[in-house]
C-alpha cells in the first residue's frame, strides 16, 4: 500500500501545480497595480493613483475568461480527456500571458486577462477533476486539497516576485512577474504529456486495456495486482449500472434533473460561499485593504499574510480525512466568523485618517493596526485550513460519472462568477473616494461566512472515506445531511454493525436504491 500511495500522491502533488498558476495571477495583479511604471502605464499620469474603474476592471476581467473556461472544461474533458484537456489548457493560458507582457496599455492588457483567465478557468475545473479521479478513496480528501496547497503557494510566490522586482526601473518591474508564467505553464505541460489518463474516463470510452493500464501506473503496482483487479471491477460495475439505465451522455441540463439536481446546487452554492469570505478580496487588494486600515507597511503585511495561507493549508490535508468534510468545513465558519466581526470592528472603531488625495495613511491607531493584522491572519486561517481546499474536494466528490465533469464545470463556473462580482464591486465598495468602507466590509463578509456555515450544516453530507461510486448510494438513501456521518455503504455491514442514527435509512436504501432513474454510479 505505501508504493501505491506514494504513486499516487507524486502524480496529484504534481498536477495540483496547475493551482499554482491561479494562485501567482491573484497574488501577482495586487502587487503590480502599486508599481510606480505600471501605475504611470495604465493610470491617469501625474503620479496619480489608479482609479477604482480601472483597478476594478483590470482584476476581475480575468474572472470573464475564467467563468467561460470553466463552463468549457466539461466538454474538453469529455471529448479529448482529462490529460489533453489540461495540456490545452496551458497553451491557453500561454498565449494570455503573452499578450500581458507585451502590453503596456489596456487595449492589449484586458483582452490578455480574458484569454488567461480562460485558461485559469479550464486549469481550476480539470486539475481537481483528474485529481479526484485518479487519487484512491482513502487519500482522496488530501490529493485534491493539495490544489488548494497550490494556489495559496502562488500566491505567496507572486508576493515574493513583486517585492523582489518593486523598485525595478521601468517596464521591466511588472513585465517580469508576468512573463515568469511561461515557466510555470510549461513545467505543467510537459509534464502532463508523461502522466497517464483517468482511467474513469477511459473506461467510459469504452478502453478497458487503456484504463488498466493508467490504472496500474496510477498505483504503482502491475496489472494483475489483486488491487488493480478489484477497482477494475468497482469502475466496471458502476458503468455498467449507468448503461442498464439506457442513458446517453449527459448534457448540462441533466445536472439539474431528478436526484442529480441536489448535488449541482451543493457545487454551485458551496463555490459560493466560498468567494464571499471575502478572502480574495484581501489577495486582490490586500495592500489598499492595510493602507485604509492605517497600516504603512501594507506591502509586507500582505506578503504576512501570504505565509500564513500557506502555512495554513497544512492542517486541512490532515484534518479533511481526520474529522471529515462538513466538520471541517463548519469548524472553519466559525473561525472565520469571529476574525472578520473583529477586523469590522476595529476599523470601525478606529478609523484611520487618509490623505484625500492619494489616499496615504495620515494618522493611525498603531495597537489597533497590529490588532487588525492578528484577526485578519486568524481568519486567513481559518479559510485556509477549512473552505479553501474543503469546497474543492466536495465539489469533486458528489456529482456521479455520467455527469462529473459538468457538475463540477457548472460549480467551478459559481466560483468565478462571485469571483468576478467580489473583484469589480470591491474597489468601489472600500475606496476613499467610492464607498469608503475600507475594513467596515468586513460585516458583509461575517454575514455570508455564517450563511455558508449554515448550508453546510443543512445540504452538505459527509463523503469521507467512500469510494467516488458509492457516494450515489449515500444520496439515494435520503439520509439527512447532519446524519449522513453515519452512513454505512450497502451489503459491507449488517444492520447490528450500523450507528442508531443511520439504521432507518439503510433499510429504506435497500428498498429504493436502484429505482432514482434520475441518479447514475
Amino acid at each position: 500500500m505505501a508504493n501505491v500511495n506514494a504513486i499516487s500522491i507524486l502524480i496529484c502533488i504534481f498536477v495540483s501545480f496547475g493551482g499554482f498558476l491561479y494562485g501567482y495571477d491573484t497574488g501577482l495583479i495586487s502587487g503590480i497595480q502599486e508599481m510606480s511604471a505600471f501605475i504611470n502605464d495604465f493610470g491617469p499620469g501625474g503620479g496619480q493613483p489608479l482609479k477604482s474603474s480601472v483597478r476594478s476592471v483590470i482584476v476581475s476581467i480575468l474572472s470573464i475568461g475564467t467563468f467561460f473556461g470553466a463552463l468549457t472544461a466539461g466538454y474538453l474533458a469529455d471529448r479529448v480527456g482529462r490529460r489533453y484537456a489540461i495540456m490545452v489548457s496551458c497553451c491557453v493560458f500561454s498565449v494570455g500571458v503573452a499578450l500581458q507582457t507585451a502590453s503596456h496599455s489596456l487595449g492589449l492588457l484586458l483582452p490578455g486577462r480574458v484569454v488567461a483567465g480562460f485558461g485559469v478557468g479550464l486549469l481550476s475545473d480539470l486539475i481537481p477533476l483528474y485529481q479526484a479521479e485518479a487519487a484512491p478513496k482513502h487519500l482522496r480528501g488530501t490529493l485534491v486539497s493539495t490544489y488548494q496547497l497550490a494556489i495559496t503557494i502562488g500566491i505567496l510566490a507572486a508576493f515574493g516576485v513583486n517585492q523582489g522586482c518593486q523598485n525595478i526601473s521601468g517596464r521591466t518591474s511588472y513585465r517580469v512577474p508576468i512573463a515568469l508564467q511561461f515557466v510555470f505553464a510549461a513545467v505543467l505541460f510537459f509534464g502532463m504529456i508523461v502522466l497517464p489518463e483517468s482511467p474513469r474516463y477511459l473506461l467510459k470510452e469504452g478502453r478497458p486495456e487503456q484504463a488498466r493500464s493508467a490504472l496500474s501506473r496510477l498505483r504503482g503496482r502491475p496489472p494483475q495486482d489483486t488491487v488493480i483487479v478489484d477497482e477494475m471491477v468497482e469502475l466496471e460495475e458502476a458503468l455498467a449500472f449507468e448503461a442498464s439505465l439506457g442513458v446517453n451522455e449527459a448534457t448540462y441540463a441533466d445536472c439539474f434533473r431528478g436526484n442529480s439536481n441536489r448535488r449541482t446546487q451543493i457545487g454551485i452554492w458551496i463555490q459560493c460561499f466560498q468567494q464571499l469570505t471575502g478572502v480574495n478580496a484581501i489577495f486582490y487588494f490586500g495592500p489598499t485593504f492595510f493602507r485604509q486600515a492605517g497600516i504603512s507597511q501594507a506591502y509586507l503585511t500582505s506578503t504576512i499574510t501570504g505565509v500564513v495561507n500557506v502555512v495554513s493549508t497544512f492542517p486541512a490535508l490532515y484534518l479533511v480525512e481526520r474529522i471529515g468534510r462538513r466538520q471541517l468545513l463548519l469548524m472553519g465558519s466559525a473561525i472565520m466568523f469571529i476574525g472578520q466581526i473583529v477586523v469590522a470592528s476595529i476599523g470601525t472603531a478606529y478609523p484611520a485618517k487618509l490623505d484625500n488625495t492619494t489616499g496615504a495613511v495620515i494618522s493611525a491607531n498603531g495597537p489597533a493596526g497590529v490588532a487588525l493584522i492578528v484577526f485578519t491572519c486568524i481568519f486567513i486561517y481559518g479559510f485556509a485550513s477549512s473552505w479553501g481546499p474543503g469546497a474543492w474536494v466536495v465539489t469533486t466528490e458528489v456529482f456521479p460519472i455520467r455527469i462529473r465533469s459538468k457538475g463540477v464545470s457548472l460549480s467551478t463556473a459559481s466560483n468565478w462568477f462571485w469571483n468576478f462580482i467580489l473583484a469589480f464591486c470591491t474597489p468601489y465598495v472600500v475606496d476613499h473616494d467610492k464607498g469608503n468602507l475600507g475594513p467596515k466590509i468586513s460585516f458583509i463578509w461575517a454575514f455570508f461566512v455564517f450563511v455558508g456555515g449554515v448550508f453546510v450544516y443543512f445540504f452538505v453530507p459527509e463523503t469521507k472515506g467512500l469510494a467516488l461510486e458509492d457516494v450515489d448510494e449515500l444520496f439515494d438513501s435520503g439520509i439527512p445531511a447532519r446524519h449522513s456521518a453515519g452512513y454505512i455503504v450497502k451489503g459491507r455491514h449488517s444492520h447490528s454493525e450500523l450507528p442508531q442514527n443511520a439504521l432507518g435509512y439503510a433499510d429504506k436504501n435497500n428498498t429504493n436504491m436502484h429505482q432514482s432513474e434520475a441518479t447514475v454510479r
